[in-house]
């Protein structure tokens, strides 16, 4: 017991966590080399892709008409499964991705800088000589996969020194480290480092931008706050749905400064953020007609994990795990719901891009204010969804042992040092609640999942990583080394 104290208070220590980040460093960049090329198959990898394609080519951001419907080229016994498939057929009548996004015309579907991302990487270093995208189709676009890959396994790294500084701030070295220590090999940051989905610098960006509030409560210089400011805004460009977090990173300024806040150095820091993304702004005007803000995929997301789940395709759908009880629970409620017409998806025709989005919003709103009772269900299923444990779609002894031997232990040990660290000083820990709980409230009532959590998993870890000291008083350990 006292070995396992002392090697918990030695995380704690500098020299150890640059030890454990070369060791993450090498895993992420081992598992890249041993991937090459192979793309595995996570959904949207192929529309990321095919933008990063389009951008290096000097059309912007937009989709080809090959990811439209059922792709010309595939085999005929791939064609017959697609046929089956009710949203491959739908975007094929409707002539657009997702029945939203039309091809060959700019979109603002998705956040622009992971596509620009891959673009830049696709234009500085060539394209893929040809990817496996599942066991029959073969895709003739894109960047080196290897080379985006090495790029987040870099940012992913990163995170692992981060954690520490954040422990060291928020709670004690021995936390950052033994937190440090758990994110190196925890497998949902390693299976996203392959994955070319905007989870990877999504999660590294927003940690980037914890970390530069970290630094500006301990230390209120211009530099601090200007950097807050920059990070803030590219974590946007990522996520731009974390727009509605920014009062909550004032408040958690607010609460441990109070007098010796720097009013005016927080408002050139917000100023930068904003001037971040007005281009982005600009750009939709230009292009598009109208300045958005926020991606035109809200409706289509809201729809899915509200209306959908009434719909024949899922209900009539062969389902596991989390989406056998959503099957089952629709099954049930469905003779009981009023404004069944706002269930099927809309016969869309000419309307634009952003008109689909707002008429999709528009359904989804009258079918909650129709069935709030049925929403508020539903969003107990998406809480569940974005906390479960064991991702059973995946299956297999080895995934199940993962997932107990990591999250498996961290939820609930997160949750005993989320109530811990209430005893003291919480006004300087406010913004890892407030991340925490923002995360877990707007999936809950949004769309959810392992991969909207993901991002947020760093701060579920650190809260771990400070019950499992508590639990063993590392701290005290630490004590006796500072004197």
């Amino acid at each position: 017991m006292n070995q396992l104290r002392r090697f918990l208070a030695s995380l704690g220590q500098p020299k150890t966590i640059w030890i454990i980040f070369s060791v993450g460093l090498f895993i992420r960049i081992l598992f890249t080399l041993l991937l090459g090329e192979r793309l595995l198959p996570l959904a949207d990898q192929p529309v990321f892709l095919d933008m990063a394609e389009n951008i290096a080519n000097g059309k912007g951001i937009v989709i080809s008409q090959e990811l439209v419907g059922i792709p010309h080229k595939v085999t005929d016994s791939m064609r017959v499964v697609l046929e089956t498939r009710p949203e491959r057929v739908r975007d094929e009548k409707l002539q657009a991705l997702w029945g939203v996004i039309k091809p060959d015309t700019p979109t603002a579907f998705f956040e622009p800088f992971y596509p620009i991302f891959l673009g830049g990487i696709r234009y500085l270093f060539g394209p893929t000589p040809g990817v496996h995208y599942g066991p029959h189709e073969v895709l003739h676009f894109g960047p080196k996969i290897t080379i985006a890959r090495l790029f987040q396994s870099v940012f992913d790294a990163l995170v692992i020194p981060i954690l520490f500084y954040l422990g060291v701030v928020f709670f004690t070295p021995a936390t950052g480290g033994l937190a440090a220590l758990i994110y190196c090999f925890y497998p949902y940051s390693l299976a996203f480092v392959t994955n070319l989905v905007t989870q990877n610098t999504y999660l590294f960006f927003q940690a980037v931008m914890v970390y530069f509030f970290a630094k500006t409560l301990t230390r209120q210089t211009w530099s601090n706050y200007i950097l807050l400011g920059l990070s803030a805004g590219i974590t946007l460009l990522t996520r731009i749905s974390l727009i509605t977090f920014i009062p909550f990173i004032i408040i958690c300024l607010y609460l441990p400064l109070r007098k010796t806040l720097r009013w005016e150095k927080l408002a050139v820091c917000l100023l930068i953020m904003v001037l971040t993304i007005v281009p982005w702004v600009i750009r939709n005007k230009v292009v598009m007609g109208e300045a958005l803000l926020l991606p035109t995929k809200g409706g289509r997301n809201l729809w899915e994990y509200n209306n959908q789940i009434f719909t024949p395709e899922k209900m009539d759908a062969p389902a596991v795990g989390v989406d056998l009880r959503y099957q089952q629970f629709a099954k049930k409620n469905y003779d009981k719901l009023k404004r069944k017409d706002l269930l099927p998806f809309p016969d869309f025709t000419n309307e634009t891009e952003m008109e689909r989005d707002r008429i999709l919003n528009e359904r989804v709103k009258g079918f909650i204010l129709a069935n709030p009772s049925v929403f508020v269900q539903l969003c107990g299923f998406r809480l569940y969804q974005l906390f479960r444990i064991i991702p059973r779609h995946l299956g297999g002894v080895m995934s199940t042992v993962a997932s107990l031997l990591t999250w498996g232990w961290i939820l609930p040990a997160s949750m005993f040092g989320l109530l811990l660290s209430f005893k003291s000083d919480w006004q300087r820990r406010s913004v890892i609640y407030a991340i925490v709980l923002y995360t877990v409230g707007t999936h809950t009532l949004t769309a959810s999942g392992i991969p909207h959590r993901v991002p947020t998993d760093p701060y579920f870890i650190l809260l771990a990583a400070f019950c499992v000291n508590r639990i063993f008083h590392i701290e005290k350990i630490e004590a006796d080394r500072a004197i």
